[in-house]
């Protein structure tokens, strides 16, 4: 951080006016104000979750919350045109070129290291300009311009690759005009073969040669003619020195299995991590670590290695209460060294360093020296720290003798990470080297490097983009109102929320990319149609069944592991009870069912027993035929007559008069009436009569 440099805590806007040792005097330009804001406490607002705590350098502009990064997007031809020209520019933007030798340096720069356009002074103040708005050098990659290829078939850049291969692995030379001619001879033969309409058309000698220059790799012929150190500063240019000399000049990386297993508690089952170590070549500072819970570390863990290595380190007394000094390193090195093993030769790794600016080297085969201060570092910390653990593997067979490591093993791996912790900074970090090239406290020697060579560690613009780039995981989730689910666990923020009923609203998929890195409690959920990544943190429901506390690190290793444990719990728990307790419920139903039945058909019965149903065989309670008098005098009927209408007669005289009592209140009442005789006295008629 320089005289100048704003930057944004939160919604607040400051500006550096002069640095005093570990303090900033700044300007307040919200309120106008000076105020001292000391290293700590910008560096915890760098790391901090909270955005409106978080400290961005650069004022929060719609270009700057656009994070557009993806090494898969570019094509590797696009990826070396950006390496080619950082490489170009990079002397004048260190300072080690001076703009009145700018044209001298161009006229003499090697054509094998150009990019693929011409190199000129406009050009190169084109680079540094794009350069220089974020020192990013993914700005350098050339805008796509649309399809752009040669009018030659497979067959004719078949055989222009032939020639070039012919004459390329000579040490004698060749003109260009010669190997032309040759290539003229070769398909005037194959046409003579050809039908007139299915001849091969022969390029140009100006196409011929363009193609030669991008092909035709000249470095054995020039080690064979020039030797080996001429033909290496002709084609990869001067080295940086090989020993460093100034702080974040040369970080050495490296790796080493721990020499102590860890268990987990609730499993009883032990293992063996390998620790991964970055540490500053100058100042034998600890840049950062890692620990992984595999064999051998692959492009993933390098790029979280370097991420820590990166970042500052905050909150560390907070996180493991029995670290006793600081731990001040951070900052994007210049050039970080590996050695030659298969697991460390990544392509991702290439990308993610040349997207920095960090130049990627490899140690020699069989030349552990070049990195030695790293493997040096490595032991220490294996026999000062790991090797006095319970559970310790020995690094002597004689030693071990009959030590059983697997049941001795009493290690966690939160209690791993305090132990390394308190390893690097006290035991490494704030202890006195005796070295024969650097002698004191490597995080003294490392402030006064700072200090003396006037170096800033460089941090990216956000947190976010270092995290994006160093992403190592990509899947595709759906949103819900929940958030996203990932590893058994959710996540949710307003932003991913917002986002998802947005999509909702515009009829769009709610499928998304999440990437992530070896840290779960923060993951980035891609928005599409801003070109943006938007954050989504953990919920604490999850982690608390699991007990993980998520004030520390996350690994994601260790969440997967956790949580494909519980699933397997769930899965081999043996619940043919569950079927029992279903069948009983059933069963418990079905009677009730059987009891409800019984019950209505009961109630009927003791309703039909109180109410008396009027019949035609047991008669009508009189109380319930209100039209009948008291007294009823029925008279016989007379005899049927034949077909005619009903006529009033008179009654017999003859006959004697019925007279019926009122019958009793409950009895029946049943008049004795000759039915065939009425029968008789009343005609029918028919239809139409």
């Amino acid at each position: 951080m320089t005289y100048g440099l704003r930057f944004r805590i939160g919604e607040v806007e400051y500006e550096i006016l002069k640095k005093r040792d570990q303090d900033f005097e700044v300007l307040n330009i919200q309120y106008d104000q000076k105020e001292l804001l000391s290293l700590s406490e910008l560096l915890t607002a760098y790391n901090e979750i909270d955005a409106s705590k978080r400290l961005f350098l650069e004022p929060d502009t719609s270009i700057e919350n656009t994070i557009e990064f993806d090494l898969r997007d570019y094509t590797p031809e696009e990826i070396d045109i950006m390496n080619k020209r950082y490489q170009i520019i990079e002397p004048f933007i260190t300072g080690k070129l001076k703009g009145s030798e700018l044209r001298k340096y161009l006229e003499g720069y090697p054509d094998s290291l150009k990019s693929n356009q011409k190199l000129s002074v406009a050009s190169f103040y084109r680079w540094v300009h794009l350069w220089l708005k974020r020192e990013y050098k993914i700005d350098l990659i050339p805008k796509r311009r649309g399809p752009n290829s040669r009018r030659i078939s497979e067959i004719e850049m078949t055989e222009i690759s032939r020639v070039i291969t012919k004459y390329g692995n000579q040490s004698e030379t060749t003109t260009i005009k010669d190997q032309y001619t040759v290539l003229k001879s070769y398909l005037k033969d194959i046409n003579d073969t050809r039908d007139k309409q299915e001849r091969l058309k022969v390029p140009s000698e100006s196409t011929f040669r363009r193609i030669q220059k991008e092909q035709v790799d000249t470095y054995d012929r020039d080690k064979e003619m020039l030797g080996t150190a001429n033909a290496n500063l002709k084609h990869f240019g001067s080295k940086t020195p090989e020993r460093a000399t100034r702080p974040l000049e040369v970080m050495e990386l490296d790796w080493t299995p721990v020499d102590c297993l860890i268990v987990d508690f609730d499993l009883e089952e032990s293992f063996r991590p390998v620790f991964m170590y970055g540490i500053d070549q100058a100042t034998n500072e600890p840049m950062g670590f890692h620990l992984i819970m595999k064999k051998e570390p692959n492009a993933a863990d390098w790029k979280q290695l370097l991420l820590h290595c990166i970042l500052p380190k905050t909150n560390i007394k907070e996180l493991y209460p029995k670290v006793q000094n600081e731990w001040t390193a951070y900052g994007i090195p210049q050039n970080i060294l590996l050695d030659n093993a298969r697991v460390n030769d990544s392509s991702e790794v290439e990308e993610v360093c040349g997207a920095l600016g960090i130049g990627l080297r490899y140690a020699a085969a069989k030349h552990g020296n070049q990195k030695g201060k790293v493997e040096q570092a490595l032991g220490n910390i294996n026999h000062k720290a790991f090797q006095g653990l319970v559970g310790s593997l020995f690094s002597n067979v004689r030693e071990k003798g009959e030590y059983n490591a697997e049941s001795k093993a009493t290690v966690s791996l939160n209690s791993l990470y305090h132990i390394a912790h308190i390893a690097i900074v006290d035991m490494v970090a704030n202890n006195y080297n005796r070295g024969e090239a650097i002698r004191g406290v490597p995080e003294e020697i490392w402030k006064q490097g700072l200090r003396e060579m006037k170096v800033h560690p460089k941090l990216a613009y956000k947190r976010e983009y270092l995290e994006l780039i160093f992403s190592t995981n990509s899947v595709t989730r759906v949103i819900v109102p929940r958030g996203i689910e990932l590893m058994g666990h959710f996540f949710f923020s307003e932003e991913l929320n917002n986002l998802r009923r947005r999509l909702e609203k515009e009829g769009r998929s709610r499928t998304v990319t999440v990437r992530f890195g070896s840290d779960m409690r923060v993951v980035y959920v891609r928005d599409d149609l801003n070109k943006k990544y938007v954050q989504a943190y953990i919920k604490d429901g999850g982690l608390l069944k699991i007990n993980i506390d998520k004030s520390y690190p996350i690994h994601a290793q260790l969440l997967l592991f956790l949580s494909g444990k519980d699933n397997s719990t769930f899965n081999k728990f043996e619940n043919t009870h569950l079927g029992y307790a279903r069948r009983a419920i059933e069963e418990i139903q079905a009677e009730d069912k059987r009891r409800y039945k019984r019950e209505k058909s009961r109630k009927r019965s003791e309703r039909a027993a109180i109410e008396t149903v009027a019949s035609a065989i047991h008669g009508v309670p009189s109380e319930r035929i209100s039209s009948i008098s008291d007294n009823i005098i029925i008279n016989n009927v007379s005899d049927y007559k034949g077909k005619s209408n009903v006529t009033d007669e008179e009654p017999n005289p003859s006959k004697e008069k019925v007279v019926i009592d009122k019958p009793k209140p409950g009895e029946l009442f049943v008049a004795d009436i000759d039915l065939d005789e009425m029968a008789r006295k009343w005609e029918t008629s028919t239809k139409g009569g």
